[in-house]
């Protein structure tokens, strides 16, 4: 397979560059229009419209590098954006980013995930399918100001198209090894200049990457179907009106999780044998009413979400029949956003915001422990509501010409409650009831941020920020939870600052993004195995520090050819974690955090002035990921390894033909690690191998 994708996909891709030299090329400069610096823009509301002018770090995908890189989820921009990781865990109940070290391998998360305006609150829901994707907005650093709860390491924003910008339809259709199909389905109808609406489908089948060797089965295939709709009303010239409805049913079967030796870092197979499944449906809706005027605009956005997910698991991964687990939960979220900002073009700009939301959780358990002949009955009902007021304001020419000040500060409350009951029953006894208890906890905090920014002239900006990050703590329901101390933990807290260049260069064909930073929070929330038991559960360290640096460059090299380069550099290590007189974990490295991440990227557009094909383009990608360790005193570890990926795109008309390849030098490494403290046992996922696909696509 190594070979075939390497034939066909390295050699056409250098032949076409070297051919293609020979030809007419047409200067366009509307194939790249994202690289001048004036038009890289942001889509959220509550953000300064250039990238320039914003003073944190920011990194964007519109829709034609989703297409080029062929992004499909958050889990493919993982490290195409500095110092950002996230986990493959192989089911989409846990979708773990980390961001400058900050992140939640379970739980809630650290980095804050909005679709269509709608807050996606827990993991569980990062993993969806993109597609009718316009663009995605990576903040990075605390956005807690602004945004609340769970974005201490940043935010992320995920826009869909807007029937008022495209009218057409399109059809898409993927075939790829392993089993890969996809079919997408899209439909903007602009009715007219006030109205439009837009209707998407999507499919998606994997066989999967991986077998399990007990059964012969694959390890790792998945299902998926979403739907989207949405529609844009412009009721008048001063007042608009949208909505955006999401559903997806997903079902995957089997975890590849195999066997780790932890001496030797390496996984020596897939074999377990009870099969394991996760099915998921997600559906979540966002109601947007804008008013504007010249002086001031005023959003109103409404959202709900729910998904209902249900997790059947082999939890020894082993031959043997010990462990059988089935997790079922259900959420439903409402949340209500006002916010009221200035649209003056004076030197001073305002925003004002109030924002609430309520959440229930259902969360059953029900396991066999096959050895002892138990059977345990867990449910956990969660209640979580919150309310905030924030304001952000910002003077330009604040004291001197050319620097900006930029005050914010958020007033957060959250209050959890827990219902919990765990039922047991020892082979023919009847079930006893071991707990029922009921938890409550009140979290308040006060969120400050004081950003400076000075423009040297109009292609060169700096910054300075220091910022506090704030996350709720919480209830741990394992079962295998002795001490009522472990039952709960928590917030972290933590203070960032940060140094910042933006600068466009050569006319605006060069774009560079630099930033140092250093993060001390306090309390980090960390991942335990339960003493003497199965699962984790979390507890608080007690000082950690993170420090680091990213560079991102974006170039226009000649006519038609584009290149990036980002680096992203993170040191972050427990400055004070002492668990006993005996065992403490000061100095060592934060597990799941790589030190460097890396991405380069090369577009080269070809145009021919006559004949069939009308464009050829070009693409390579490169990401590279590493050195990050897997437990906490830093015996288990992935180094750094590094994926190429290609693709070539033949257009013509309407029509457009590609051929791409994921992985093609084929590395071996691994995404996911973690230890079944009762078993002795450590567990890998494997990363994915090379694969090679086409795509059809017409657009009319």
């Amino acid at each position: 397979m190594k070979k075939i994708i390497l034939s066909i996909v390295i050699y056409s891709l250098f032949t076409a560059f070297a051919q293609a030299q020979n030809l007419r090329v047409i200067t366009d400069t509307t194939n790249t229009p994202d690289i001048l610096i004036d038009e890289i823009t942001v889509k959220s509301p509550k953000e300064l419209p250039l990238v320039r002018e914003i003073p944190t770090s920011i990194s964007l995908f519109p829709a034609r590098k989703l297409e080029n890189d062929e992004i499909h989820s958050l889990a493919d921009i993982s490290s195409k954006v500095p110092n950002f990781f996230m986990l493959d865990y192989g089911s989409k109940l846990q979708s773990s980013v980390f961001v400058r070290g900050i992140g939640s391998r379970l739980g809630s998360p650290s980095v804050g995930l909005y679709v269509d305006n709608v807050p996606y609150f827990e993991k569980t829901t990062f993993g969806f399918d993109f597609f009718d994707i316009e663009r995605v907005e990576v903040l990075r650093g605390p956005q807690g100001t602004l945004y609340g709860r769970n974005t201490m390491g940043g935010i992320i924003n995920v826009f869909s198209k807007s029937p008022l910008v495209y009218d057409e339809t399109n059809i898409s259709v993927t075939a790829g090894t392993h089993g890969y199909y996809n079919v997408n389905v899209n439909h903007y109808n602009r009715v007219d200049d006030k109205f439009g609406y837009s209707i998407s489908g999507n499919y998606l089948n994997q066989n999967g990457y991986f077998t399990n060797n007990f059964s012969g089965d694959p390890a790792d295939d998945k299902y998926s179907a979403s739907g989207r709709a949405r529609l844009v009303w412009r009721i008048s010239n001063n007042l608009t009106l949208e909505n955006t409805a999401n559903y997806e049913k997903s079902e995957q079967y089997g975890f590849p999780y195999a066997l780790y030796n932890d001496s030797t870092n390496r996984a020596v197979g897939i074999s377990y044998d009870q099969e394991s499944s996760y099915k998921r449906d997600l559906f979540s809706d966002g109601l947007v009413l804008k008013y504007q005027n010249d002086v001031f605009q005023f959003i109103s956005t409404s959202s709900y979400q729910f998904y209902d997910g249900l997790m059947a698991v082999d939890q020894d991964f082993t031959k043997n029949k010990i462990y059988f687990f089935e997790i079922g939960d259900r959420q439903n979220m409402v949340s209500q956003e006002l916010m009221l900002k200035s649209l003056s073009p004076s030197k001073y700009k305002w925003l004002f915001g109030a924002y609430g939301f309520y959440q229930t959780m259902k969360q059953q358990t029900q396991g066999d422990i096959y050895t002892s002949k138990v059977n345990q009955d867990i449910r956990s009902d969660f209640n979580i509501s919150g309310y905030a007021l924030f304001h952000q304001s910002t003077f330009d020419d604040f004291l001197v010409e050319n620097l900006s000040l930029t005050a914010g500060i958020r007033f957060d409350v959250e209050k959890d409650d827990l219902d919990y009951t765990f039922d047991q029953a020892v082979g023919d006894n009847p079930v006893s009831n071991l707990a029922t208890e009921d938890y409550s906890e009140n979290f308040t905090e006060i969120l400050p941020k004081v950003a400076l920014k000075y423009a040297f002239n109009n292609s060169l900006n700096t910054y300075a920020t220091v910022s506090k990050g704030y996350k709720s703590g919480g209830f741990n329901t394992n079962t295998s939870i002795v001490l009522e101390e472990d039952r709960s933990f928590d917030s972290e807290k933590s203070w960032n600052y940060e140094l910042g260049l933006k600068s466009s260069l050569a006319g605006n064909r060069l774009f560079v993004d630099a930033a140092l930073f250093y993060i001390d929070w306090q309390d980090q929330q960390i991942d335990v195995p339960v003493p003497g038991g199965r699962g984790n559960m979390k507890k608080n360290a007690g000082e950690s520090v993170s420090k680091g640096a990213e560079l991102f460059v974006k170039g226009l090299l000649a006519d038609n050819l584009e290149a990036t380069l980002g680096y992203g550099y993170t040191h972050a290590t427990f400055a004070d974690y002492v668990v006993s007189e005996e065992l403490n974990y000061n100095d060592n490295f934060i597990p799941y955090v790589p030190r460097h991440t890396i991405n380069a990227s090369l577009y080269k557009t070809f145009e021919f002035k006559n004949g069939f094909l009308e464009k050829l383009i070009a693409n390579l990608s490169y990401k590279g990921v590493g050195k990050h360790y897997w437990s906490l005193d830093n015996s288990v570890y992935q180094d750094y390894y590094g994926l190429l990926d290609a693709k070539l795109s033949f257009v013509t008309g309407k029509f457009r033909f590609e051929i791409w390849g994921k992985n093609i030098f084929d590395t071996s490494y691994n995404t996911y690690y973690f230890e079944i403290s009762s078993l002795h046992n450590s567990y890998a996922q494997i990363g994915k191998p090379a694969s090679l696909g086409v795509n059809l696509k017409v657009a009319f």
